[in-house]
């Protein structure tokens, strides 16, 4: 496993850590469900964009880690002249436009989110990053870290 793979490894980890707690939270109802919301949501979101940059960098064998990953395939370090760019890399670059992978890359409002209504204290605009979408990400996610490690592992 390559050092990128760890860190990617790591912080799903994080990220699991967090959902959890944020479901204790919200099942605890100690604080308005919106609250609860816009404090682990951002947080949650940082480590799945860091698994997901950190695994960027491993399918591309990055051996000279940036101290920060990547969160978007645009953004990844330049390759040596004569490399190409990993088949993994190119089929994020797709996943990107779309679906739950465009969805983890929407930035989060600051603040909480906006009621749509004064009687719907949980209404909020559709798409918004919250527990049930951190939720489906993280496993989005892990399936692809998977799949794609195992890729890495059979070179």
């Amino acid at each position: 496993m390559s050092q990128a793979q760890s860190f990617a490894n790591h912080c799903m980890y994080m990220a699991s850590v967090l959902i959890e707690h944020w479901s204790d939270a919200i099942d605890r109802q100690t604080q308005n469900a919106s609250v609860t919301t816009a404090a682990f949501a951002p947080a949650v979101r940082l480590h799945l964009l860091d698994a997901y940059g950190w695994q960027m960098l491993a399918c591309n064998r990055v051996a000279a880690l940036p101290s920060r990953p990547p969160h978007h395939t645009s953004r990844m370090p330049v390759i040596a002249e004569g490399i190409t760019v990993a088949p993994e890399v190119k089929e994020l670059a797709l996943l990107e436009q779309s679906g739950w992978l465009a969805t983890l890359q929407k930035e989060i409002n600051p603040g909480l989110p906006k009621r749509t209504a004064a009687y719907a204290l949980l209404a909020s605009e559709g798409g918004d990053f919250d527990l049930s979408v951190a939720r489906y990400c993280f496993a989005e996610l892990e399936t692809l870290i998977q799949r794609f490690s195992d890729a890495i592992d059979e070179s």
